[in-house]
């Protein structure tokens, strides 16, 4: 596609066209992507379909693609299936957002302009895992997993006292103040 994905387009023409437009974009192209969350990925598969509803420009979203996650968990690497789609009210203005229906979900296109890669990585975080974890806690990376060791519980009928010097600490403190 001609001027890339992060080139920005007119809403009011690609809505009154009733434009599709699909072009593949790479990861480092998308604009506020969590970097320790994204290891890597493939092109992400793009395609906008842009229309009116109820006097809206609107853009129906689909993504598709194959990401590398860090699993929380294990810090490992992890396999995550992007096929998505959505359809986004493209709105000008903070103004035009509180005339718009409550149950739809908003993009600010403002003065009318649309940057395809910002549309798609804000669809694309949207999609992702809120915290990244294997399926299975068996398929965490046991090397790594090994190295993020649990805490050492205390002794069973031993008491543990975390604040138990602050009594002594904050007598210092007011003993240097006299």
């Amino acid at each position: 596609m001609p001027g890339g994905a992060s080139k920005l387009r007119d809403v009011r023409k690609l809505s009154d066209a009733r434009a599709i437009l699909e072009l593949e974009i790479p990861l480092a192209d998308l604009p506020g992507l969590p970097v320790e969350l994204i290891l890597t990925g493939g092109p992400l598969h793009v395609q906008v379909q842009f229309g009116r509803e109820q006097g809206f420009a609107v853009a129906e979203v689909a993504l598709r693609g194959e990401l590398m996650l860090a699993c929380q968990r294990c810090m490992g690497p992890m396999q995550w299936h992007v096929d998505v789609k959505s359809t986004v009210l493209l709105i000008e203005s903070e103004a035009q957002a509180d005339g718009a229906p409550a149950e739809w979900e908003t993009h600010l296109a403002a003065d009318g302009r649309l940057s395809l890669a910002g549309l798609a990585a804000e669809e694309l975080l949207l999609a992702l895992p809120i915290v990244p974890l294997h399926a299975d806690g068996a398929q965490c990376d046991k090397t790594v997993a090994a190295k993020v060791a649990p805490p050492v519980a205390a002794e069973p009928g031993t008491t543990v006292r975390p604040f138990a010097d602050l009594r002594a600490l904050l007598e210092q403190g007011a003993e240097r103040k006299d």
